[in-house]
């Protein structure tokens, strides 16, 4: 058993020793918090702009809010926010959260499925619809597939394009040469899961209608607390549970707060999963009763509380979003798990300002384009077990279902399975695998994980590969039925999807972690129905 105590009373001496200087030395962006190694102090040195961003953010207002103000008053009603992990997944927040303000309706696109460039192209009046562009670098794939096939659908009609980048970006240079409608200009020292406070966030939310001041207020709130050394507690205390073996960190959220569970999970992940070590956020689990979690699970309450679950486990409370909360307690909260993330960080001994292994699944998908892009074709894994609506590479059995349940039933205790969905996002697609979850849980006492591809390469991928070797990785791609050509690179949708699933797979593999293949054929959502279905039928008689 975990000794839940002795995890709280290390987290309470942390704060008295490693942390009483914690906040004025982050303030003064000081590297030597988190090494002693000079080369990555310098790195780090370079990534800690986001400490202070919304004081600088709030300086850029009159410019962000008359934009916003231009932009309805020249008739848009839509804006869409074409990017991948923290250039999107804030604005995921301010879409859901806070979905009643006066503003613009506002759309992510983080896919590059062509079933999801195709339902955001063709779900949206373009005549009425901004889209922007986001990505710090302008060479990151995802983004500029969408940018090329923005461009292409808008027929170069640059009025109705916004570019969010870093000056001197290759996206920087297009969009002053094509004639953006408007450029916003980020900073280089604010990596991008830090850049909530941003442009990257703020123009987006200033777009919706937030009261984007209350919000940046918000994060100063947090910001003039950092010199109290119980504020970084919270992040001592996941992060000293985690070392105990107590390393998911199951964030129950209200509905309204399940984009925020993701934007923690893409923050937390990539941050901590490293070197081997590593906290796993688990967002939108199915909620279960106290005996459904092991002594592998640290509770975030965000926004939603159960006593029957609080009694038993470790656990934090986000009594901010508690009730009706505003902008500005989401900014306090927000701003307080960057702090809490720095801190999980230094008491890991890891980096949380660099990202390793999500570089190393780039590197391979786009080895696989390569590929493609000189065959025409893209070729899958050989499979071990097929029938009509399934092939399954990486474990044995009669049949796709068997295999499934064969790799599963490997699964122990302290574990966690990660289901990785490169599959149009849907309610239908969603609630299969949330109640297969909520049963490989009930069966074999393990941790569950869902995303869809590509989105969380740029979250929890990173841990995946760089954390603690105790997951059991479910990727899954599709046939693809209509498919979309991109634009200037040679391939389609379909095939930059599919090769990022193998790129990911190989990754995994490269890491000696234990993943395995399936690809859907037919109708992707009866044929996961029925290998899930199979698969438990199987796993009964395994």
């Amino acid at each position: 058993m975990i000794n839940l105590a002795a995890i709280r009373s290390e987290a309470r001496a942390l704060c008295e020793s490693q942390f009483r200087d914690f906040g004025a030395r982050l303030l003064a962006k000081d590297g030597t918090l988190f090494s002693s190694d000079p080369a990555t102090i310098e790195f780090i040195n370079r990534f800690l702009g986001w400490v202070d961003s919304p004081r600088r953010t709030l300086t850029q207002l009159p410019e962000i809010r008359g934009f916003a103000a231009e932009a309805r008053e020249a008739g848009f009603t839509d804006a869409v926010v074409c990017g991948m992990g923290g250039s999107s997944l804030s604005s995921l927040v301010w879409a859901t959260v806070f979905s009643g303000r006066q503003g613009l309706k506002l759309h992510v696109l983080d896919s590059t499925h062509p079933g999801e460039i195709a339902r955001v192209l063709n779900g949206v009046d373009h005549a009425k619809t901004l889209w922007i562009i986001a990505s710090k670098s302008g060479t990151t794939v995802e983004p500029l597939a969408m940018e090329n096939a923005v461009w292409e659908a808008l027929g170069g009609d640059a009025s109705k394009i916004v570019a969010i980048t870093d000056p001197g970006s290759e996206m920087h240079q297009r969009a002053e040469a094509r004639g953006y409608r408007k450029v916003f200009l980020g900073e280089p020292e604010i990596g991008g899961r830090f850049s909530a406070f941003s442009v990257f966030g703020i123009v987006p939310a200033a777009l919706a209608g937030l009261d984007v001041e209350a919000l940046l207020m918000g994060a100063v709130d947090n910001l003039e607390t950092l010199n109290d050394a119980d504020r970084h507690e919270p992040g001592g205390l996941i992060a000293v549970a985690a070392k105990s073996g107590v390393d998911k960190l199951t964030l129950l959220t209200s509905p309204q707060l399940d984009a925020l569970g993701l934007w923690l999970e893409q923050l937390i992940a990539e941050s901590t999963g490293k070197g081997g070590f590593g906290v796993l956020p688990l967002a939108t689990e199915p909620k279960g009763k106290s005996e459904d979690y092991g002594d592998d699970r640290f509770l975030w309450f965000l926004g939603t509380s159960d006593a029957s679950l609080t009694e038993e486990h470790l656990h934090l409370t986000s009594t901010a979003l508690a009730g009706d909360f505003s902008e500005r307690d989401l900014g306090r909260v927000m701003h307080e798990a960057f702090v809490s993330t720095a801190a999980m960080g230094k008491v890991l001994g890891v980096n949380p300002f660099d990202q390793p292994n999500v570089q190393e699944a780039k590197d391979i998908a786009r080895a696989e384009l390569a590929k493609v892009q000189a065959s025409g074709t893209i070729v899958l894994p050989t499979a071990d077990a097929s029938d009509d609506s399934a092939a399954v590479a990486g474990a044995e059995g009669d049949s796709p279902s068997l295999a499934l349940a064969e790799f599963l039933n490997h699964a122990m205790a302290g574990d966690h399975v990660a289901f990785l969905a490169y599959l149009v996002e849907s309610d239908e697609v969603t609630g299969i695998v949330q109640e297969f979850r909520k049963d490989l849980r009930h069966r074999l006492g393990v941790a569950t994980s869902f995303g869809y591809g590509p989105r969380y390469l740029h979250s929890t991928g990173q841990y995946h590969k760089g954390g603690p070797n105790h997951g059991h990785f479910v990727v899954i791609s599709q046939e693809i039925g209509e498919d979309q050509a991109i634009p200037e690179m040679g391939v389609s949708f379909g095939q930059l999807c599919t090769a990022q699933a193998l790129g990911d797979l190989g990754a995994l593999k490269a890491n000696d972690r234990r993943a395995l293949h399936v690809h859907l054929m037919g109708d992707a959502v009866e044929s996961l129905r029925g290998l899930f279905e199979g698969a438990l039928r199987g796993a009964a008689a395994l």
